[in-house]
């Protein structure tokens, strides 16, 4: 009788463990928040005009969207960082002393309010002060600025304004700096209020700009008050920007003969907003006839023209101007 020898392996199957845990924390959506650390200022009285930064610190018990509001407290600008993390650091709210909303900051105290998008949640709303030791400066490598009207205005800008209107140097309440230009009138019997003419021979920065139309951005700020047509209802308010190029670099522009592109649009908004146009921008910045090479050529830029229009029938119209520049590679406000 034959035996056999049965060998019993016993199986072992070994359960894969997962390590991390997939999907939302339940913490993150159903927990409440708690502040473990309270908002703090890394580099109160930062010089920003010297490239120092200021940024904020924060620990929170669970992951929620938050928002940071400085306001100046002399300027009324703007600065508004928002993230969703548990925490606030250098790595997600570093502040070089830019502005969201215009005007530019200066040097002054600020607010810094910090809230959370949840209603509920802001019951842990917290606020510190900061100061501003030097203000940021807009105006270096990457730019060329054409005029910010600090200095007055020069003289060489020419332009007309229709009889009745107003076109004048002002002090106080500017979008950069303490001057602009103001601008604002009634014309029954015709389009134009008024242009201004500023001529690249006498632009602040003489660099010239670089070729390539698409790393060109002009940049100006404009300051409406939303006025409306007592006609139509719609804003009455138009302004134009036109750029001329010496395409045969002769010194002078000749119209139908050289190329000139413009940008037409209401001002339809309060206060000081900037406006960036990139220079290769073709569906903002139009051709006007092809008069030239048809080449958008930054560099052949001649004069910058700015014209405050309106319909005869509809009344009054305001924009004023400031901070005339170009900028390298991005709009000034990025």
């Amino acid at each position: 009788m034959k035996k056999y020898l049965f060998l019993f392996i016993p199986l072992v199957v070994a359960a894969c463990v997962k390590d991390e845990f997939e999907g939302p924390d339940l913490n993150d959506l159903y927990g409440e928040l708690e502040i473990l650390s309270d908002l703090a200022v890394v580099g109160d009285g930062a010089d920003f005009s010297a490239n120092e930064t200021i940024h904020f610190t924060a620990e929170f018990s669970k992951q929620v969207d938050w928002t940071l509001t400085i306001v100046g407290l002399n300027s009324g600008s703007t600065k508004v960082i928002t993230g969703k993390s548990n925490s606030i650091d250098s790595t997600n709210s570093i502040w070089d002393g830019s502005s969201t909303t215009l005007p530019f900051f200066v040097a002054e105290d600020c607010s810094v309010d910090l809230t959370f998008e949840m209603e509920a949640d802001n019951e842990q709303a917290q606020s510190v002060g900061l100061t501003i030791a030097g203000a940021k400066v807009y105006n270096d490598a990457s730019t060329r600025l054409i005029t910010d009207f600090e200095n007055g205005f020069n003289p060489n800008f020419t332009g007309f304004f229709q009889a009745g209107t107003t076109d004048a140097l002002t002090t106080g309440g500017a979008g950069q700096g303490t001057k602009y230009l103001s601008q604002f009138g009634t014309v029954n019997w015709d389009w134009l209020i008024g242009y201004k003419d500023y001529w690249s021979a006498y632009w602040f920065d003489q660099e010239p700009l670089v070729n390539d139309p698409s790393q060109v951005y002009f940049n100006i700020m404009i300051k409406g008050d939303s006025t409306l047509s007592d006609a139509t209802g719609l804003p009455n308010s138009l302004f134009k920007l036109e750029f001329w190029e010496d395409d045969n670099q002769d010194g002078f522009y000749s119209e139908g003969a050289e190329d000139k592109y413009s940008y037409e649009f209401d001002v339809d908004w309060t206060g000081w907003r900037m406006i960036s146009v990139a220079y290769n921008d073709e569906d903002k910045l139009v051709l006007e006839g092809a008069g030239g090479d048809v080449v958008r050529s930054p560099q052949k830029i001649s004069n910058v023209r700015t014209l405050l229009l309106a319909n005869p029938e509809s009344g009054y119209a305001h924009a004023d101007v400031d901070f005339l520049i170009w900028s390298i590679g991005a709009p000034i406000l990025n």
